[in-house]
């Protein structure tokens, strides 16, 4: 049952509350629950059988309890102080953790849960028991993972080991494929995890889960999306593993780093470029699936170098930057493989003591650009451009740009719009 409601009827005084001294009602233990309609509440005279707080004469406690959404529209203050006995919750650990930063459910909560919790916020408001409006600052709902169905004429809902050659083991019947749906048991779309897990470890699936879609979007189950994140995390080791045996010996020299240039530098530039994008994805817009996107890029360009033949030492810290930077991106997402590479880094502390890699800004920017010309803002050429040129001689190259010029040649030119590195629009009559 849910929480009782603290109220007593009396035939003389009507509802009476209990008194406050008496608060929290305590519901018993020793009840026999059986289905049907009416509360085991109210066939327990030891619960109900209570004399009235005003006259004193035998009076009968309420039987029915509150919904379960009460409690779930305020446990969030309850957590900031669980021990708190001298009421609902500490002000003073609610001032400071309230409100919610981040709030993470599935559709379903946004019409019950959430809308409960923001009115018994407001309550609570009302009544001077906390300073806020609103219980949680920032909203994701979260997608639910998707399973294609089996169905069988006879033996209905199948599991995929229950089918062979798209044919039910147990009568032969053909199986009808159906569409993808939210995995669940009765419809026995379900992937168990913990066959995953023993097939190829538990970081690739959280790996997969993380990469396959964004985490607001509806996730389908591909084993072949599974072979990916695991044939990936094989690269990354293997690659971290060739940069560990050929530069163990390497002391840190930031010099060696700054004199980096060509292929050393660009990989620098593409390591920074990498830790500024996946610390914005996952603080700012909390799409891990395009943060390990980028990290797979990183891992791509490594994938360039010779790495037992590289003798000079700004392109071996390079590599080793590089190196170390993928494991600590990778460490929430994949913390049992990117621990393990840690070590063999030459660390001694647990990657999980690390604080999180920063990006060089100077590093983060390209030398060089590719500007979209439109006309009438229609697409109608590219042109490479240095990533600090100004924003007149952006106009001018644009303008004098050989195919531009044939699509403006006769045509007054009514207005030029310059979007910095990225765009040139030119409207003609």
């Amino acid at each position: 049952w849910g929480t009782p409601i603290p109220m007593i009827h009396c035939s003389s005084c009507g509802i009476v509350p209990v008194p406050y001294e008496d608060l929290p009602v305590v519901l018993p233990l020793e009840l026999q629950f059986e289905y049907g309609a009416r509360s085991p509440l109210a066939e327990a005279p030891s619960f109900y059988t209570v004399p009235c707080p005003r006259c004193q004469q035998p009076a009968r406690r309420e039987t029915d309890t509150m919904d379960t959404f009460v409690d779930s529209s305020w446990y969030f203050e309850r957590y900031t102080s669980p021990q708190a006995n001298d009421g609902p919750f500490a002000v003073h650990a609610v001032d400071y953790w309230m409100p919610v930063d981040l709030y993470i459910g599935g559709i379903e909560h946004a019409v019950l849960h959430l809308l409960y919790a923001r009115f018994w916020t407001k309550v609570l408001r009302d009544l001077g028991l906390v300073k806020y409006d609103e219980p949680f600052m920032r909203l994701l709902t979260q997608g639910m993972v998707c399973m294609e169905t089996l169905w069988c004429a006879q033996h209905e809902w199948l599991f995929p080991t229950q089918v062979r050659d798209g044919k039910c083991v147990e009568c032969g019947r053909v199986v009808t494929v159906g569409r993808m749906e939210k995995m669940s048991k009765s419809k026995h779309n379900v992937v168990d995890p913990d066959e995953m897990i023993r097939k190829y470890g538990a970081d690739t699936t959280r790996l997969f889960i993380l990469f396959a879609a964004p985490p607001e979007r509806d996730l389908d189950w591909n084993d072949q999306g599974v072979e990916g994140c695991y044939r990936f995390l094989n690269r990354v080791w293997r690659m971290v593993r060739r940069i560990v045996g050929h530069t163990t010996a390497l002391p840190p020299d930031p010099a060696a780093l700054s004199a980096a240039s060509g292929a050393a530098l660009a990989l620098r530039r593409k390591t920074h470029q990498t830790i500024q994008k996946v610390t914005e994805d996952i603080q700012e817009r909390l799409h891990l699936n395009t943060a390990v996107a980028a990290i797979m890029e990183l891992i791509n360009q490594l994938y360039q170098f010779a790495v037992e033949e590289v003798q000079d030492a700004p392109t071996q810290h390079a590599l080793r930057e590089a190196a170390e930077a993928t494991t600590l991106l990778l460490s929430p997402f994949t913390p049992h493989i990117a621990e393990d590479l840690w070590q063999q880094l030459g660390h001694q502390d647990s990657i999980l003591r690390q604080p999180w890699p920063s990006y060089d800004p100077t590093l983060t920017q390209e030398d060089e650009v590719t500007v979209v010309i439109q006309v009438n803002g229609r697409v109608r050429s590219r042109l490479k451009a240095p990533a600090s040129i100004a924003e007149d001689d952006l106009r001018e190259a644009a303008l004098r740009h050989e195919r531009i010029q044939e699509w403006i040649a006769g045509k007054a030119i009514r207005k030029v719009i310059v979007v910095p590195q990225k765009l040139v629009n030119i409207v003609v009559a």
